[in-house]
C-alpha cells in the first residue's frame, strides 16, 4: 500500500530521533492523555504515535496490545501529511483504507481521529488518535477536546525541545525535568477538572458502573433526576438505585427508552445510551440518560387529540374505527348482543343557516352532552362526521336497544337554548344489532345502522328503523 511521503522527510526523521522518544517504555504524561481520550470520546481505543521511517511505533495506547505495524497501513501515515485533523468516520467507504487489513480484519477499525502531533519547528513526528470500531460521526466538541489534549501532547514535545536544546549548553539537572513534568501535570489535572466541571454541569445524568455493576461516577444531574446524592450512589450497584434488573451488557449508541427507579418509588422514563470501555484492563460502562417525561406527555397529549373531536369532546370517527371491532370480539367472547345507533340529526342546516356556525357549534356540544347523560356509563357515544353521532351499547336486549332510540329521539326533541334563541331540531336513527353467530365486519355492521338511519328519514324523520340482522 502506498502512504504520501512528506517534503521534509529527512529533516522530520532527524528531528524524531533526536528527541529519542521511539521503543521507550510507557510514560504518564502521554498515558493520561489517551485515558482522557477514550473517556470524554467514548471510544475503545486511543494511541499517540510516531512515524518512523518504514514503520509506526505506538507510543502510548488504550484498547490495543499492537506495539507497532508496517508505515504502509498506518492512518496516521496520512495524518501528518496535512495540517487539518484526520476524521475518518467509516473507513470501508474511504478509497485509501476501505483494502486496509486493518479495516478489513474483524471488529476492524471503522473510525478515526487524528490530529497530528508537530515539533516547534514544525515537523510532524506522529498524532493523537481515537479509534472506534464501529462507524460514528464527531462532534465539534469533541474535535475541540481531542485537539486541546493533543495541543497537551505538543507542549510535551516542545518541552523536551527545549529540554535537549538546555542540555546541549548545560548539564540540565534531573530537577529541572522533574519540574517541567509537574508543569504539564497541572495542565493535565487542571484540563481533567475543567472536563469533569463540564459532566458534572451537564444537562443529562452520567453514570459510570464497573462489570459488577457498582457506581464508579454519578453526576449532579443524576442525583437531581433519581434523588440520590453523588456520595450515596458511589460504591453502590446500580440495581439497587435506579434499575432493579441492572442494564444491558456491551454498547447501546442508539438511545432506548427505559423506565427507571427514583427514590421516591415512582417511575422516570428516560432514554438512555451505553457506552462500554476497558481500561487498562477493567471493564467500565458509561450510561448517559436524558429525560423524556415532556415528550411521553406530549404524544399522549397528541395521540389524545387524535382521537377526541375538538368541537364535543367526544371520540372521533378514528376512535371509534378502533373501539367497535373492539367491542365486536368482547360480544363474541361474552356471547352477549351489541347495538350500533347510527343518528343523522333533523333540521340541522337550517339551525346553521338562520342563526350561524356558532349557534350549530352550541347546539352539537348540547346534544353531546345529552347524549352522554342519557346512556349508560358502560356505553360509547362518538362523533362521526357534521351532524352525525354514532352510538355503542355492548351487552344490550335488543328490544333495550330500540327503546333507548326512541328515547334518545324524544330527548333531543327537546327544545334547546342557544343565547337568545331557542332551536327545535329532532334525529333519524338507525339500528343495527350484532350477534356472536353472524359472520360480519366492523364496517359491514356500521353500513347497516347508516342504511337503517337514511330508512328512518325517508319516513318522515324523527324516526327509528332497526336493521334486518344478516343470517
Amino acid at each position: 500500500m502506498n502512504y504520501p511521503i512528506l517534503p521534509d522527510e529527512e529533516a522530520r526523521l532527524a528531528a524524531l530521533y533526536e528527541l529519542a522518544l521511539l521503543d521507550t517504555p510507557d510514560e504518564p504524561a502521554f498515558d493520561r492523555v489517551t485515558r482522557l481520550v477514550t473517556q470524554l470520546l467514548n471510544v475503545p481505543m486511543s494511541t499517540v504515535t510516531l512515524i518512523d521511517a518504514k514503520r509506526q511505533w505506538i507510543k502510548s495506547r488504550v484498547g490495543t496490545d499492537t506495539r507497532e505495524t508496517s508505515r504502509d497501513v498506518a492512518f496516521c501515515a496520512y495524518t501528518i501529511a496535512d495540517t487539518a485533523p484526520l476524521i475518518v468516520e467509516d473507513a470501508r467507504h474511504d478509497p485509501r483504507f476501505a483494502s486496509n487489513p486493518l479495516v478489513t480484519a474483524e471488529e476492524g477499525i471503522r473510525f478515526y481521529a487524528g490530529i497530528p502531533l508537530r515539533t516547534s519547528q514544525g515537523l510532524a513526528l506522529g498524532s493523537l488518535c481515537a479509534i472506534d470500531t464501529q462507524p460514528r460521526s464527531i462532534s465539534a466538541a469533541e474535535l475541540a477536546a481531542l485537539e486541546d489534549l493533543a495541543s497537551i501532547l505538543t507542549d510535551e514535545i516542545h518541552l523536551r525541545e527545549r529540554f535537549l536544546f538546555e542540555k546541549k549548553r548545560r548539564e540540565a539537572s534531573q530537577a529541572s525535568l522533574d519540574a517541567l513534568h509537574l508543569d504539564l501535570e497541572n495542565q493535565i489535572e487542571r484540563r481533567t477538572r475543567e472536563l469533569n466541571l463540564v459532566i458534572e454541569s451537564a444537562y443529562d445524568a452520567y453514570i459510570s458502573i464497573d462489570d459488577h455493576y457498582v457506581v464508579l461516577d454519578w453526576n449532579r444531574a443524576a442525583g437531581s433526576m433519581f434523588g440520590w446524592s453523588r456520595e450515596e450512589a458511589l460504591g453502590r450497584p446500580i440495581q439497587q438505585l435506579i434499575f432493579p434488573d441492572g442494564v444491558p451488557e456491551g454498547d447501546q449508541q442508539t438511545p432506548v427508552t427505559y423506565y427507571a427507579a427514583r427514590r421516591d418509588g415512582s417511575q422516570l422514563p428516560v432514554e438512555m445510551r451505553i457506552k462500554a470501555l476497558e481500561i487498562e484492563g477493567e471493564y467500565r460502562r458509561s450510561l448517559f440518560l436524558h429525560d423524556v417525561t415532556e415528550r411521553i406527555q406530549l404524544e399522549r397529549l397528541l395521540d389524545q387529540q387524535a382521537r377526541e373531536d375538538a368541537l364535543t369532546q367526544l371520540p372521533n370517527r378514528r376512535a371509534l374505527d378502533e373501539r367497535l371491532p373492539e367491542a365486536m370480539a368482547r360480544t363474541r367472547r361474552l356471547q352477549s348482543a351489541l347495538a350500533v345507533l347510527f343518528m343523522d340529526l333533523d333540521g340541522f342546516k337550517a339551525i346553521n343557516d338562520l342563526h350561524g356556525h356558532a349557534a350549530g357549534d352550541e347546539l352539537l356540544r348540547e346534544v353531546a352532552k345529552r347524549l352522554t347523560a342519557a346512556v349508560r356509563e358502560t356505553d360509547y357515544v362518538a362523533r362521526w362526521a357534521g351532524d352525525e353521532f354514532v352510538l355503542l351499547l355492548e351487552n344490550i336486549v335488543p328490544d333495550a336497544a330500540e327503546r333507548l332510540a326512541q328515547q334518545l329521539v324524544e330527548t333531543i326533541e327537546q327544545p334547546l337554548s342557544l343565547d337568545d334563541v331557542t332551536a327545535h331540531i329532532s334525529t333519524s336513527i338507525g339500528v343495527a344489532l350484532y350477534y356472536p353467530n353472524v359472520d360480519e365486519t366492523a364496517q359491514e355492521l356500521l353500513k347497516r345502522a347508516d342504511v337503517a338511519m337514511y330508512d328512518a328519514k325517508h319516513a318522515g324523520k324523527a324516526q327509528v328503523k332497526v336493521a334486518d340482522t344478516p343470517a
